[in-house]
């Protein structure tokens, strides 16, 4: 690898960033999130690990995270990680709010994450999220549900 994996903007010789191919494998060494869209309906679900004998069951984080009253997350990967980008969704939402005084839509939100996910594959001092998310919900004054998923690497 020779320095490869070191830089988020340096490519390998044959075309991949390291840093981004490890925050790949985080999202597969990490517990499922599956997403089912029907017709008004939409359902996420999570895989929950078994605990350890001393591990306090009650304060296992949730692979699920609200970022607004009409949108849900679901990830699978390193939890700091998403904490990190589901505050930074929550964030987004709220001001979003605030300025337009509308609640955000599902695919503005989900273009937000996915856009703070690929910011990271390219800044300095940050590595990649090692995160995938499954983002739903409903849009404001709409039946139809929504349903999106972001890769570490922005693509969505």
């Amino acid at each position: 690898m020779s320095g490869y994996d070191r830089a988020l903007s340096v490519f390998s010789p044959d075309g991949h960033v390291f840093q981004v191919e490890y925050a790949l494998e985080a999202v597969k060494r990490g517990t499922c999130a599956v997403a089912v869209k029907g017709n008004g309906i939409v359902v996420l679900g999570c895989e929950k690990r078994s605990a350890m004998k001393l591990q306090d069951t009650r304060i296992t984080p949730s692979k699920l995270g609200m970022v607004d009253n009409h949108v849900c997350l679901a990830f699978a990967g390193l939890n700091a990680d998403a904490r990190i980008l589901i505050d930074k969704a929550r964030l987004e939402a709220q001001s979003h709010r605030l300025t337009v005084e509308d609640p955000v839509s599902i695919e503005y939100i989900t273009k937000y994450v996915a856009g703070v996910q690929q910011r990271y594959t390219q800044s300095g001092g940050v590595r990649p999220f090692g995160i995938s998310t499954l983002i739903v919900g409903f849009d404001p004054g709409s039946e139809e549900a929504r349903l999106y998923q972001t890769e570490p690497s922005g693509i969505y």
